[in-house]
C-alpha cells in the first residue's frame, strides 16, 4: 500500500508538472525596465533634448508610447505600485527610505513574479530593489524572484558600489543572489564588481565635504567595467542567454540609471561635446548607456529566438529631479521634463507622468501601431500588475486563497483597451497621500488626486521641491517662475486643456463647484484608509565586513 501510494503521489507530481509545463507553453516573455529619474524630455534626438537614443527609439515607435501613465513621485512608491498592483499609501509606502532605514514592502503583499510563478514563469530581478531589506524575507528572492543581481538600497556610487555613511564610511551593496529563497550562508556580496574604494586620503575626503547626500558621494573614478549598468547588461545577458526559450521568462531590468550621482564613463560623455552644460552631457552619456543596454538585452532575446514572443516594457519610476529657482541643486542630474511642470519630489506632470512605453513582438498591438503610436487613455502603475497578468494567463486576485491574505487590487486591467485603443477603463488616479504635517497639513491633510480631466493638490504638500518648468533648453533646466505649490490650501487644473500646470482653477468661477467637491471627497476617502510610514525596528549598519545587509 506504501509503495502505491508513493507511485499515485509521484504521479500526480508529474501530471502537475507536464500540466504547468503545457500551460506556459506560447506564453509571452516579459521584459520590464525601469529607468530611474528618466525626464519627459529625455529621449533623442529631438530639438530641445539634444540626447540620441536610437536603440530605445525604435522599440517606442514601434510599440505605443503611453501618454498618461502615472507613476508616483519618487522611487520605492513606484516600485510598490508596480509590484503590488496596489497604492502605496494602502501599505505606507509613499516615501522612499535610504541606507539603514528599517522599512520596507509589507511580507502579507502579494508580488507580481509571485503571481506570474504561478503560471509557469521563470522571474530574474537585475538592478535597483528599494523595496526594503531589514530581514532576508523582504529581499527579492523571497518575494518570487528565482535570482537577483543588484543593490537592495535607493541609491550608491556607479563604480564602487557603495553607500556613503558619517564620517566619510561606506558599505558596499551590491549582491549576486543565485536561487529562490537565498538568504544568509547563500547571498553573496559581489565584490567583483568594486572599483575604486578609496579615491581620496582623508584629508581630501574633508576637503571634498563628504557626508551624508553629497551629490558626488565622494568618488571620481572611471572604471567602465564596473560602472553599475554596463555590469547590469551582461548579466542580463548571460540570463537570457541561459534561459530555455520554451520557458516563459519574467525580467524585471530596474536600472540605477539615470538616478544621481551625476557621474559617467567619460568614453560615453565625451560623445555629448555639443551640449554647453557638462552636467547635461553626464545626463545624456547616462542615456546613451541605457540605449546600449536595451540593445544588449534586445540583441541577445533576438539571437535566442526569443524576442518576436517578447512583451517589453519600458517606464521611469518618477520625473526628472530638476534644480529649484533659488536654492542648492538637490539631486538634479541635468534632466528635463520640458513642457511639463516640476519634476521628481512633487506631483505636477513633470514628476508623476512617466516617460514610458510598450513593445510586443507578437504583433498584437499592430492595429494601434498603425494609428499613430501612441495611447492617450489614463492608467496608472498599478495597472501593470493585472494587465501583464491578463496577458500572460495569471489571475491576481488576492483573496484567492493561498498567501493573498485578501487584499484588493487598486489595479485595473488595461490591456483590452490599450490593444484595441480604445477608452481606457481607469478614469481616476491617486497620486499622493502624504501624512499631514504643518499648519495646513493639520488642517486640510496633503495629496493630490485627478479625477477625469481635473486635478487637485491638497495641503503643503513638498514646498520645499520646485514646482517651476523645464527649460526648452535643457541646461537652463527651469524658467525663473516663482512656485506656487505652497501658496494656498488648495489647486485645481485641467489637465486635458492645461497640461502643463499653468492655470490655477481653484478660484475660478467658470468652475462647477461639484467637481472641487467630488475631488476633495475623493481625497478625503483615501485619507481615512491611508497608511503612513512606520519603522519595524531599529536602524540598520553594515556588517561587520563594511556590507549591507539585512540587519532584523
Amino acid at each position: 500500500k506504501m509503495a502505491l501510494v508513493a507511485v499515485q503521489l509521484c504521479a500526480l507530481l508529474i501530471q502537475a508538472t507536464v500540466s504547468r509545463n503545457q500551460s506556459a507553453a506560447g506564453k509571452p516573455h516579459i521584459i520590464f525596465v525601469v529607468v530611474d529619474d528618466h525626464g519627459w524630455n529625455d529621449f533623442g534626438p529631438t530639438e530641445s533634448s539634444h540626447l540620441r537614443t536610437p536603440n530605445i527609439n525604435k522599440f517606442r515607435d514601434q510599440g505605443v508610447r503611453l501618454m498618461n501613465n502615472y507613476v508616483q513621485k519618487v522611487c520605492s512608491p513606484t516600485r510598490t505600485a508596480i509590484h503590488t498592483g496596489r497604492y502605496p499609501h494602502r501599505m505606507g509606502m509613499q516615501t522612499p527610505f535610504c541606507g539603514g532605514m528599517p522599512q520596507g514592502l509589507n511580507l502579507n503583499e502579494t508580488l507580481m513574479p509571485q503571481y506570474l510563478s504561478e503560471v509557469g514563469y521563470t522571474a530574474h530581478a537585475v538592478g535597483k530593489w528599494h523595496l526594503g531589506f531589514t530581514t532576508w524575507n523582504h529581499t527579492p528572492t523571497f518575494r518570487g524572484y528565482s535570482s537577483f543581481y543588484g543593490y537592495y538600497n535607493c541609491a550608491e556610487d556607479y563604480f564602487s558600489h557603495s553607500v556613503p555613511l558619517k564620517n566619510c564610511t561606506y558599505g558596499i551593496d551590491f549582491h549576486d543572489d543565485k536561487e529562490p529563497n537565498c538568504g544568509a550562508g547563500c547571498s553573496r556580496p559581489a565584490l567583483e564588481a568594486v572599483a575604486c574604494p578609496s579615491c581620496y586620503s582623508p584629508e581630501e575626503k574633508i576637503s571634498q565635504q563628504c557626508y551624508p547626500g553629497n551629490d558626488r558621494m565622494c568618488y571620481t573614478c572611471d572604471d567602465i567595467s564596473h560602472y553599475s549598468t554596463i555590469l547590469f547588461a551582461e548579466h542580463a545577458v548571460a540570463l537570457i542567454t541561459n534561459h530555455p526559450s520554451e520557458v516563459p521568462l519574467f525580467l524585471y531590468l530596474p536600472l540605477q540609471d539615470t538616478h544621481g550621482p551625476a557621474d559617467v564613463p567619460a568614453f560615453y560623455r565625451n560623445k555629448f561635446k555639443d551640449i554647453p552644460d557638462n552636467v547635461r552631457q553626464e545626463l545624456a552619456g547616462k542615456m546613451a548607456i541605457v540605449d546600449e543596454f536595451i540593445k544588449n538585452v534586445t540583441d541577445t532575446l533576438q539571437t535566442k529566438n526569443m524576442l518576436s514572443n517578447s512583451i517589453i516594457v519600458y517606464t521611469t519610476d518618477n520625473g526628472g529631479p530638476i534644480v529649484p529657482t533659488t536654492g542648492a541643486p538637490d539631486d538634479a542630474i541635468g534632466a528635463s521634463n520640458w513642457p511639463l511642470r516640476g519634476g521628481k519630489h512633487n506631483a505636477y506632470e513633470g514628476g508623476v507622468r512617466a516617460n514610458s512605453f510598450i513593445w510586443d513582438g507578437r504583433g498584437v498591438l499592430h492595429d494601434l501601431v498603425s494609428t499613430g503610436k501612441m495611447w492617450h487613455g489614463l492608467m496608472h502603475a498599478v495597472d501593470w500588475l493585472p494587465s501583464l497578468c491578463k496577458m500572460a494567463g495569471c489571475k491576481p486576485f488576492p483573496s484567492k486563497p493561498g498567501g493573498k491574505y485578501g487584499l484588493q487590487l487598486d489595479g485595473m486591467d488595461i490591456s483590452s483597451a490599450l490593444m484595441a485603443n480604445t477608452t481606457s477603463p481607469r478614469t481616476s488616479v491617486i497620486l499622493d497621500i502624504e501624512k499631514p504635517t504643518g499648519a495646513w497639513g493639520n488642517l486640510y491633510g496633503a495629496g493630490v488626486v485627478r479625477n477625469g480631466s481635473w486635478k487637485l493638490f491638497v495641503g503643503p504638500g513638498s514646498p520645499s521641491r520646485p514646482g517651476d518648468w523645464s527649460n526648452p533648453q535643457p541646461w537652463a533646466n527651469v524658467t525663473h517662475s516663482e512656485p506656487t505649490y505652497s501658496h494656498g490650501p488648495y489647486q485645481l487644473y485641467n489637465i486635458d486643456v492645461d497640461p502643463e500646470e499653468r492655470h490655477d482653477m481653484i478660484n475660478s468661477t467658470d468652475v462647477d463647484p461639484q467637481i472641487i467637491e467630488n475631488l476633495k471627497q475623493m481625497y478625503e476617502k483615501e485619507k481615512e484608509v491611508a497608511v503612513y510610514p512606520f519603522n519595524l525596528g531599529p536602524a540598520g549598519h553594515p556588517n561587520a565586513q563594511g556590507v549591507w545587509e539585512p540587519w532584523l
